[in-house]
């Protein structure tokens, strides 16, 4: 319709344009609510994962009026993990990001006068120096000038001294012996190329300013794998460490606890253990000292607290009784105990109360991944939920329920997750494993479904229930996850993680085994689309089980999988080291057939699944020598086999762009050959 003239023209016009906007609007409307139901439609993703916000360093402040915390995010443009120190202000629930003009900003502790954190940052004169930082104005001063930097550190109570670690400086060599680079290779890895040098532990008054060394030059508390913690006593006149008999990484299993007395400076050890102490802490009372020993001292046991009198001498085992895992201790102002340990399907807190143990109100989360509290029994933790990741909560007690305090991944409750649930099986010499199974998000029981196997490495580790960007991911997929928890593992008690011991592949691969074969029972599993993958020793178990099981897998992935007893024993940072599995030298008597029988090398020649190998080139923890072998069989039998290196150091890439490499080509590997999602309902096929 055409108008003509003047009001008549003005009231067509805002007829005209009041429909032009109400269209806009409506049409705003329906595209908003199409966006809202694609997002809560979108499955997790590996991009996904990139979005994640990692936290760490959680401490609560000790009259528990503030906490301090670290984020990490991955930013793939420059392929760098990004951290920033966070200050919470616990009653006003405010947040803001301190510290951020240090370099080489880490190792966060509350300082002894509890208004100030403390932390190691880069000083002056380019080394790592200890500094103090009052978050709330922002300012800062540096404690130490050291000229060969800080490492581990540890205040006294009363703030006036401070302990620290520092590494022996490499002596300079004169004349023609500045060209002379041989050293003795010791228990080491082969890829160390030059003789590791001991680490002392330095005492540092901070009103004097001076610095002492209260160990030896040719004693170390550092291998090249494990570094000693450090502990005072409460009244700072004595001070805990672990001492090691070389700084070589293959005697890391070696360390004993030691006592410093800084009044008469005599040296003392703790116990007369000979070796497998770890953690000192001292105990509120000041007479006795908390360490991590394993159970009767055999390796291949859990590793239990044990608490020694330094009068005395007596050593008692005081989590023994519980037969879990626990990682954590914390003591209350009423003598009551606070521990972190494995209950089965996850990480929980249990309070040791005149005898009795109790599990804390924990709400909805079904893990604790870290945890900080107070002597009243305040508290701040990471934990997750099933289908949420990492976020802090605040407990204002033993019996209070955890409250939210971040949301930094809230993201992903706008994708759909697969449900997760743990799972049990008998298994042969009387034990029963379990796992975790993810389902796919739009799982129907009436559909048959692919089954992928993400086995854990370790082995003394667990999968445990909480939100996990890798199963989810990999669940989007259409696939049924199952992570099998094999004897080895640390969540069902010292029966089941010692009964790995002079049997790393046969026992755990039958535990892992039975659990595939239960699973295939269920009318919705694919007993023909079956793919197993993990990294280390899930690398391994992956290598043993497509070699001892062969005609079971569609699809395989090994990551830095060790395939040789040998080379376990010989090449890497572990080297002789007694542990879970390997009790005994593989070149003693006729072990070495023994050796052999019980690494996957002994059935590559049967492997029948296409298997995507990958592996660090720089890797001292699993030497890339078995992804070479495990390569060369496959290649040769006329297996398909692709092989990965990633150039440079470490057991895992730590940078965000290799990290999401892995993955991809994990999870596309397992889609080319077993496919994705439910291809028939149950009655159809």
């Amino acid at each position: 319709m055409l108008y003509i003239g003047g009001m008549q023209d003005m009231k067509g016009s805002i007829l005209f344009n009041l429909k032009k906007v109400m269209r806009y609007y409506f049409l705003a409307i329906t595209l908003c609510v199409t966006i809202s139901v694609q997002g809560q439609n979108q499955k997790f993703s590996l991009e996904d994962m990139n979005r994640l916000t990692g936290i760490s360093s959680l401490q609560i402040a000790p009259d528990g009026k503030a906490a301090f915390y670290m984020t990490s995010r991955k930013n793939m443009q420059i392929n760098r993990t990004e951290r920033e120190l966070i200050f919470l202000d616990l009653e006003t629930k405010e947040q803001k990001v301190i510290g951020a003009t240090f370099r080489g900003l880490g190792s966060p502790v509350w300082a002894p006068d509890g208004s100030s954190i403390s932390l190691l940052a880069t000083g002056t004169n380019g080394k790592r120096q200890v500094f103090l930082l009052r978050p709330k104005s922002g300012s800062s001063l540096a404690i130490t000038d050291n000229e060969n930097g800080i490492g581990r550190y540890a205040w006294a109570a009363n703030g006036t001294k401070l302990a620290f670690l520092q590494r022996e400086k490499r002596p300079a060599k004169v004349g023609s012996q500045k060209f002379n680079d041989s050293f003795e290779a010791g228990n080491n890895d082969y890829l160390v190329d030059e003789a590791p040098m001991n680490t002392s532990v330095w005492l540092y008054d901070v009103q004097t300013k001076e610095y002492t060394r209260i160990t030896p030059q040719d004693v170390t508390v550092a291998t090249g794998l494990s570094t000693s913690g450090l502990s005072w006593s409460p009244d700072g006149r004595l001070l805990a460490f672990t001492r090691y008999p070389s700084a070589y990484s293959g005697d890391s299993d070696m360390g004993r606890n030691y006592v410093y007395n800084l009044v008469t400076g005599q040296l003392k050890q703790a116990t007369n253990h000979k070796g497998r102490e770890s953690s000192p802490v001292f105990h509120p009372d000041g007479k006795s000292l908390m360490f991590k020993y394993p159970r009767e001292g055999f390796p291949s046991n859990m590793n239990d607290w044990h608490r020694a009198e330094l009068n005395s001498g007596k050593v008692t085992n005081m989590s023994g009784e519980y037969d879990r895992t626990v990682s954590d201790i914390h003591w209350l102002d009423d003598g009551s105990v606070l521990m972190r340990g494995i209950d089965d399907f996850g990480n929980v807190i249990y309070h040791l109360k005149e005898g009795k143990l109790s599990k804390l109100n924990m709400g909805d989360l079904v893990t604790v991944s870290s945890w900080s509290g107070t002597t009243n029994g305040a508290m701040v933790l990471t934990g997750l939920k099933k289908d949420h990741p990492v976020e802090i909560y605040y407990k204002s007690g033993p019996e209070a329920v955890p409250v939210p305090l971040t949301e930094y991944n809230a993201f992903v409750k706008d994708r759909k997750l697969g449900q997760q649930e743990g799972f049990s099986w008998q298994s042969k010499d009387d034990l029963t494993p379990n796992g975790i199974i993810t389902y796919p998000p739009d799982f129907d029981p009436e559909k048959k479904y692919p089954l992928v196997l993400q086995v854990h490495g370790g082995p003394s580790s667990a999968s445990l229930l909480g939100f996990s960007p890798i199963p989810q991911a990999m669940a989007a997929k259409g696939w049924i996850v199952f992570q099998p928890n094999y004897r080895g593992s640390t969540n069902l008690g010292n029966k089941f993680q010692s009964a790995i011991s002079k049997d790393p592949s046969e026992g755990p691969g039958h535990d892992v085994i039975t659990g595939v074969n239960a699973l295939k029972e269920k009318p919705y599993v694919d007993a023909d689309k079956v793919a197993v993958s993990g990294w280390s020793y899930g690398g391994w178990m992956t290598s043993w089980l497509i070699g001892r099981y062969p005609e079971v897998w569609s699809a395989a992935v090994a990551g830095a999988a060790p395939v040789d007893v040998t080379d376990m024993y010989s090449l890497n940072d572990l080297n002789k080291m007694k542990r879970h599995s390997m009790s005994e030298s593989p070149y003693v008597g006729d072990n070495v057939r023994w050796a052999f029988e019980n690494s996957p090398i002994s059935n590559f020649a049967k492997i029948k699944a296409p298997t995507l190998i990958m592996s660090k080139t720089g890797d001292r923890r699993v030497t890339i020598t078995g992804s070479y072998k495990l390569h060369g069989a496959l290649r040769d039998n006329g297996i398909p086999v692709q092989f990965i290196a990633y150039p440079g150091g470490g057991h895992f890439p730590r940078d965000p762009v290799r990290t999401f490499d892995v993955y991809d080509r994990w999870i596309n590997w397992i889609e080319k050959y077993i496919g994705s999602g439910p291809e028939a309902t149950i009655d159809s096929k």
